[in-house]
């Protein structure tokens, strides 16, 4: 297992937000995390990636548990958030945003390089010298994503990649990360409201509803307990 959350519990302040979350993640493997506004999904993803300190419970990558390992390190192990809001930098243009990543990801050897990524979405090839900030919001999300798999991700964590997208963006953006799966070896949690879509991208199906996990099998067993529900 490339990541695994052991009896996870977080939250603000005085208030527990998860409590006892555990799921495994294998190489390559896309992990839908669904449920309503406010069930945790977030707080999960953030707890992760070290935003966030665990109360109770481990995460795990490669076995070895990152306890309470920086944000920094563990990007250098190849967990990659992608946030919700996008999380890049309006005022630069697209090539500065993926100079100034690349700087600390993408050096020799990496999985995506700057040109791996103008191959793979030529909207940001053809827009390079365009103030990110400027562009319309499917083109910033691909900028985004692009951010979130430079240097070599071992594993992405997607929070709401489909928000303010129209249907069309949102099947080009999830077939990157369906190719990006498949060929490289990336696992991938997606946090979505999409379910449909969401569903339709996942290999497995993990639902939270009020800070636990209350369903984890296959998008085939979800429909067929008829989940909808928690939604």
């Amino acid at each position: 297992m490339i990541l695994e959350l052991a009896g996870l519990a977080a939250g603000y302040g005085a208030k527990t937000v998860i409590s006892d979350v555990s799921f495994a993640l294998e190489p390559g493997q896309i992990l839908a995390l669904l449920g309503h506004n406010g069930a945790g999904k977030t707080t999960t993803l953030k707890t992760v990636m070290g935003l966030i300190a665990a109360r109770a419970g481990e995460v795990r990558f490669d076995g070895t548990p990152l306890g309470r390992l920086p944000v920094a390190a563990r990007v250098a192990l190849g967990l990659r958030l992608l946030p919700e809001g996008r999380g890049i930098f309006p005022d630069l243009s697209v090539a500065e945003n993926i100079d100034v990543v690349a700087a600390r990801l993408a050096g020799r050897g990496a999985m995506f390089a700057p040109a791996d990524l103008y191959r793979l979405l030529p909207v940001l090839d053809e827009r390079r010298a365009t103030r990110a900030g400027s562009m319309s919001g499917g083109q910033q999300q691909m900028l985004a994503f692009a951010l979130a798999i430079l240097g070599t991700p071992r594993c992405l964590m997607l929070d709401e990649p489909s928000i303010g997208l129209a249907p069309n963006l949102v099947e080009r953006l999830f077939a990157q990360v369906r190719d990006v799966c498949r060929a490289h070896g990336v696992a991938a949690v997606l946090v979505e409201q999409n379910v449909a879509a969401a569903m339709a991208l996942a290999d497995r199906v993990v639902i939270m509803n009020n800070g636990q996990i209350v369903f984890d099998g296959t998008p085939e067993e979800a429909r067929a307990q008829n989940v909808w529900h928690y939604f």
